[in-house]
């Protein structure tokens, strides 16, 4: 009797993956474990690399996603907060599961490859 395959689509660690490895969205998502509360220019500041285009459509995604909410303050002048839910900090032990791994076999793979590179958009 054959067994039966799931499509790599229907496995949960694939779907996240996908979702979070667009080019600086885990880095996005880690300044919020710095700060919960972060507006888009602090945002900016933490992570100077990216351009101001990419943050907002990483940012709309994440938001989709539900790993951060977006609050527009009625006054004058408009401030726009961005911040991580719960669903969002639930992300914390992969991100201290990486930091591990990176203390680990970072400083190794430096000279090998590109992949710290490109993880950081560098």
């Amino acid at each position: 009797m054959p067994t039966a395959t799931r499509s790599a689509t229907s496995n949960p660690t694939y779907r996240i993956i996908e979702k979070l490895s667009k080019r600086w969205t885990l880095l996005i998502l880690h300044s919020f474990t710095q700060k919960r509360f972060l507006r888009f220019s602090d945002i900016l500041e933490m992570l100077p690399q990216i351009n101001s285009r990419i943050l907002s459509q990483r940012l709309s995604e994440l938001e989709k996603e539900g790993l951060i909410t977006r609050t527009v303050s009625g006054h004058k002048p408009i401030t726009i907060m961005y911040a991580i839910t719960q669903k969002g900090l639930d992300l914390r032990r992969v991100f201290d599961s990486f930091a591990v791994w990176g203390r680990k076999w970072g400083k190794k793979q430096e000279t090998k490859g590109a992949f710290f590179r490109t993880l950081i958009g560098a």
